[in-house]
């Protein structure tokens, strides 16, 4: 017979704190060090629902989570995962503990980001309506070298990579500051260079994120989704001055051999120089990939670095349909959350 549970914030804590499974609570449900950065929220409270999970004779079957957050003053939720084990596939537990967790969360929104195909059909069939953003990776041909064929194609990509070093730094008419907190002057240019922006989260919620930072690494039926096993990505914050003002703030994230720029805002008329910084971050780390979802970022870096591939990324985002948004706008989304 199947069991639904939900465990709440003090459930979370109790269970830390006696280090053992409880009332079906354990680290397949949610890892550790996740639930502490849940505990740690800024905008928790000890009777909030964080995670719905179903059991079938005791072994569990599915399960979904989430975490608050504060958008135009007002506090929402964010679907963060939701898994179900093959075994379990196929009888609608994920529309039940999605569906828990939103009647848990009621009168507070619920909202779904960077969603799976099978999250965005649930989200759509509670009444959400789904939008689309684009994010570009620059990175490497990925090829196939176990035919003859493959392995010409690899050794001409190498030849082009020795043909195009990577070069010297630009010029800098600029400095730059890198720093792991976002202090008061960097939030106060972003919320006034925030655009057509979606939101802009709060200040202390983006340092909650720069704080416990987790990303996904990989799922299979013995590890949780929901982070056990998971690598973390390394922050920084670059503030980007011209003569001695502020006119960028962005987000570098790395994750293995990967760099993203996140949260990116700048003067209209000092924007090549906020770039430039970003390719000199490229020149200095020289990750495999570099991923971006600002267009003209895209293609200043195309024209001054050398990457063989560019794919597009369609990335999800549900919202409710009392709370429709205009969809003529820049999302400039992404944190240590994004394992959805």
């Amino acid at each position: 017979m199947p069991e639904l549970k939900l465990y709440t914030v003090s459930d979370l804590r109790v269970w830390l704190m006696n280090n053992h499974p409880a009332d079906g609570l354990c680290e397949q449900v949610i890892a550790p060090t996740r639930a502490w950065a849940i505990i740690h929220n800024p905008y928790v409270k000890d009777d909030d629902a964080i995670v719905a999970a179903i059991f079938e004779n005791r072994e569990l079957a599915a399960y979904t989570a989430s975490f608050p957050d504060m958008l135009d003053g007002k506090r929402v939720w964010w679907a963060s995962t939701l898994y179900c084990y093959p075994p379990f596939a196929g009888r609608g537990y994920g529309m039940i503990v999605v569906g828990r967790l939103m009647e848990a969360h009621e009168p507070d929104l619920t909202y779904d980001r960077w969603a799976a195909k099978e999250t965005v059909e649930i989200f759509n069939h509670f009444g959400y309506q789904t939008t689309y953003t684009k994010r570009y990776h620059l990175t490497d041909k990925k090829i196939d070298t176990n035919s003859l064929k493959g392995k010409l194609a690899y050794s001409l990509q190498e030849l082009n990579k020795c043909l195009h070093p990577w070069p010297k730094q630009l010029k800098a008419n600029y400095t730059i500051q890198l720093v792991s907190t976002l202090d008061d002057e960097s939030y106060a240019f972003m919320k006034a260079h925030k655009g057509n922006d979606l939101w802009l989260r709060e200040q202390d919620m983006l340092n909650w994120i720069l704080a416990y930072p987790f990303a996904k690494s990989g799922v299979n039926e013995t590890a949780c989704v929901f982070g056990a096993d998971a690598k973390v990505y390394e922050y920084k914050i670059a503030k980007v001055y011209v003569e001695n003002k502020l006119q960028g703030v962005y987000f570098l994230r790395q994750y293995d051999d990967t760099l993203s720029i996140i949260y990116l805002y700048y003067t209209e008329e000092n924007r090549d120089e906020v770039f430039s910084s970003i390719v000199n971050q490229i020149i200095a780390i020289r990750p495999m990939s570099f991923v971006t979802e600002n267009y003209s970022l895209l293609s200043f870096v195309k024209n001054r670095l050398y990457f063989p591939k560019m794919e597009r990324e369609k990335v999800s985002l549900s919202l409710p349909d009392n709370q429709q948004r205009l969809t003529n706008f820049t999302l400039q989304l992404g944190d240590g959350d994004s394992f959805a």
